[in-house]
């Protein structure tokens, strides 16, 4: 019998689920950026995705954290990883 690992829980949960419920806020406060988020926080606003990521990597390193435009909230749910962005490998020796 193959038994199956349990499905992961989405590591930013809280996040997305803080973009959502926050958004209008968000919006008016940062118009036009893309947020870093981590936890329940907004670590700022800016100009490009890139540019969050960049700043999410020196701030949080390759821990989990989210990076979306307050006009296209939705794409939260999309699956990606930062630090591929920014080229840190996910295998350390490999």
């Amino acid at each position: 019998m193959v038994r199956r690992a349990p499905a992961q829980e989405d590591p930013l949960a809280v996040e997305k689920q803080y973009l959502k419920a926050h958004l209008d806020e968000l919006a008016s406060k940062y118009p036009g950026k893309y947020l870093l988020i981590k936890g329940e926080a907004v670590h700022g606003g800016f100009e490009t995705y890139d540019e969050g990521v960049d700043v999410g990597v020196a701030k949080f390193g390759r821990g989990p954290f989210l990076v979306r435009s307050v006009l296209h909230p939705d794409d939260a749910d999309a699956v990606i990883i930062p630090a591929l962005s920014v080229g840190v490998p996910l295998v350390a020796n490999p």
